[in-house]
């Protein structure tokens, strides 16, 4: 399955830069096999470009269909509400939050976890160029049931060009499911940019450039449907000028997923140890 928007805003960095005249509250939550997390803050213009920290103040709790309720507590140094017990799949959990005298609830229902069996960078021919492509191969955990999955790629660069950059952001992110793909099984090439582009080194690709040594890490996570809604929505909005509709009442913008998350191997990025691309069977 080749991701889609191949050629365009292929390295879609998830900041949340909201359109929104005056300031809404945002809220990001997960529930995951690796703890339980929410971060509040305030939308603001997509021209700032200061960073929003987590506002202190809220009084948030995620309880599951197991009956166990959690309080999260607010973590400065990691700019969080911050909760170690983690999630477990088939669960629906409920986020109750009260925030400057106003209450917000959201549900969610952890899909299982994929496995990843391998991921590599590979060079795609298309349109008379080779372009770099990233292909993850997986287990699909329920083979008669359509799965949604959040795909998100980080990388740490020490190359100078980026020495003074913000690098917190995912280098790339994007959605998929697995119609196409195999039974049992998900497959997903990723498109990053063109060996032409890389060569080229213009200062406004930086951003989206791999340089050799850079360490490149890819989490893989499993949401149910409205989450994926949701991010399909703040994906297209952020070139269209329109806000997602979030899966919390209260009157916000935001998101709250339980999913499970899995783990590529790391790469050391070379371009000397990449090979041409060969289609999965």
């Amino acid at each position: 399955m080749i991701a889609a928007a191949l050629l365009s805003a292929c390295t879609k960095e998830i900041d949340f830069d909201f359109h929104e005249e005056d300031p809404v509250v945002v809220i990001e939550g997960q529930v995951t096999n690796e703890g339980r997390w929410v971060t509040v803050s305030r939308s603001r213009s997509v021209t700032d470009s200061v960073h929003s920290r987590c506002l202190p103040g809220a009084y948030i709790t995620i309880n599951g269909d197991d009956g166990l309720t959690t309080e999260l507590t607010y973590d400065e140094a990691t700019n969080r509400y911050f909760s170690p017990v983690p999630g477990e799949p088939g669960n629906t959990y409920f986020l109750n939050m009260f925030f400057e005298g106003v209450q917000y609830k959201a549900s969610s229902t952890m899909p299982p976890a994929a496995i990843i069996n391998s991921s590599e960078f590979s060079w795609m021919p298309m349109m008379g160029e080779r372009m770099l492509c990233y292909e993850m191969t997986g287990v699909d955990p329920q083979p008669d049931v359509r799965n949604y999955y959040w795909f998100r790629m980080h990388r740490l660069s020490h190359h100078p060009h980026l020495k003074d950059r913000r690098q917190t952001a995912p280098f790339s992110w994007d959605l998929f499911d697995d119609r196409g793909c195999p039974p049992g099984t998900i497959i997903m090439d990723w498109m990053l940019m063109s060996e032409k582009q890389m060569d080229e080194d213009d200062e406004k690709n930086w951003d989206r450039i791999l340089y050799d040594g850079d360490r490149v890490t890819v989490t893989l996570m499993a949401v149910d449907p409205k989450v994926y809604n949701y991010l399909s929505e703040l994906g297209s909005g952020q070139y269209h000028g329109a806000n997602p509709h979030s899966n919390i009442s209260g009157g916000c913008l935001g998101y709250f997923a339980a999913g499970s998350i899995t783990h590529a191997d790391t790469i050391v990025f070379s371009r000397d140890n990449i090979e041409d691309y060969h289609k999965k069977p």
